[in-house]
């Protein structure tokens, strides 16, 4: 369900990281896109008028943090497919980290403060760029490889490992964040006091005349016991959360329990804490959920091992296929039944093989992607006649003129 990447940061996959990439991307979008940035500067009764750091407000031109967040956005898509990575991801956590300054302006809570936590999960995601390999910058490095070394990456089993540093620490830094704010409620509470019988109901209390929306919250300010078995389950879940980390002992189950207790805030205080539930996301399991709709079928690959570009344009599927049920075979070793076959004819394009049936070109990726029940919705909308056209006329293009403008060649050095 989720992984520990401090007690172990290999996977068998790369899937992970480029999923990471996608919710921690989804959550910049949602984060950010909804305020309006500008009331920020016109807003009178700013927190930090005044304050040492108020060059960081545009007052002047308040216009600027609109054009700022429309930079994000258009920073993050390149994240989201990892395209140059360590400048991009630099500059989108410079962007978050200055719009979450103008947040707190006006919101000195979590809410401006996850903005904050995001740029540093950024930063770490950036900083180990150069393991995220199933991105477009992971494509674009194969250009130094040559041909030879790519395609027995190609014809490799899958028992291969990735490792994902920029994961693993995120997950110490949230986990140390949690433990910290455990601590700080048994420091203010002068010990157990956070636990006792009146605490918690308390506050229920006060949220509930505050923010009326249903009357579960009475529950607790009725059956005090509650309220302490609610307080004893938050310290053992925050404070649990970083041994567990470190241990590798009952990981899921507490990150489990702050997904709960998470839920529970909402639910009981009117609090929520949705940052969080993305936060949590970036540590599931994705390449085992992956693995889960891959299709029962096996298919055969061959290509021409002379092309570079062909080689590297097979690298992403190669690693998409974390279950091996696709065998790539080079020209030169393509079975002697394909070889045989009326309108097989290996020197015009790649083709895919699933028993009697052959798929050419065009087809052939459509193929490779129908491998996984993931990208059905894009199988479906390439099999569209007029997409199909396209495809097919883009894909005979590039087989003619990829030696001319494709790079179709032997690089020097692995």
């Amino acid at each position: 369900m989720f992984v520990n990447y401090v007690d172990d940061d290999r996977r068998s996959s790369p899937i992970n990281l480029a999923a990471a990439r996608l919710v921690i991307g989804v959550w910049v979008v949602w984060k950010t896109v909804w305020y309006d940035w500008e009331r920020h500067v016109d807003t009178p009764y700013r927190a930090t008028a005044g304050a040492s750091y108020e060059w960081a407000i545009p007052t002047a031109a308040p216009w600027l943090l609109t054009v700022e967040t429309w930079a994000l956005l258009g920073l993050v898509a390149l994240f989201v497919v990892g395209y140059r990575l360590r400048l991009i991801g630099l500059a989108t956590a410079f962007l978050l980290a200055h719009l979450g300054t103008v947040r707190s302006t006006l919101v000195n809570s979590g809410e401006s403060g996850s903005l904050f936590l995001g740029a540093f999960i950024l930063l770490f995601l950036t900083l180990y760029a150069d393991y995220d390999v199933l991105s477009v910058d992971g494509v674009r490095r194969t250009a130094d490889h040559s041909v030879e070394s790519l395609v027995a990456q190609l014809q490799s089993g899958t028992d291969r490992h990735y490792r994902m540093p920029g994961l693993k620490y995120p997950l110490l830094m949230l986990a140390i964040l949690f433990f910290s704010t455990g601590a700080s409620k048994v420091v203010r509470g002068g010990g157990l006091g956070f636990v006792a019988p009146d605490n918690l109901p308390r506050l229920v209390f006060v949220r509930s005349y505050v923010y009326p929306w249903h009357d579960l919250q009475l529950l607790l300010v009725d059956h005090p016991l509650i309220g302490v078995l609610g307080g004893i389950g938050t310290l053992v879940i925050e404070l649990g959360f970083l041994v567990a980390v470190v241990s590798g002992v009952g990981f899921v189950l507490m990150l489990v329990g702050l997904v709960v207790f998470t839920l529970s805030n909402a639910l009981v205080l009117g609090i929520f804490f949705v940052d969080n539930l993305f936060f949590f996301a970036l540590f599931a399991a994705f390449d085992r959920g992956y693995a889960r709709l891959a299709r029962d079928r096996e298919l055969d690959l061959v290509f021409d091992q002379h092309c570079q570009f062909c080689v590297r344009s097979l690298y992403p599927f190669k690693l998409l296929d974390i279950a091996g049920t696709v065998t790539f075979y080079p020209q030169s070793d393509a079975p002697a039944a394909y070889e045989g076959r009326a309108a097989v004819e290996f020197s015009r394009a790649m083709y895919v093989f699933d028993d009697d049936d052959a798929y050419e070109g065009y087809d052939a990726f459509r193929e490779l992607l129908r491998q996984n029940r993931l990208f059905d919705p894009l199988v479906w909308s390439m099999g569209l006649p007029p997409v199909r056209a396209a495809g097919h006329r883009l894909y005979r293009y590039v087989a003619a003129n990829r030696g001319r403008q494709f790079s179709c060649g032997t690089a020097d050095a692995d």
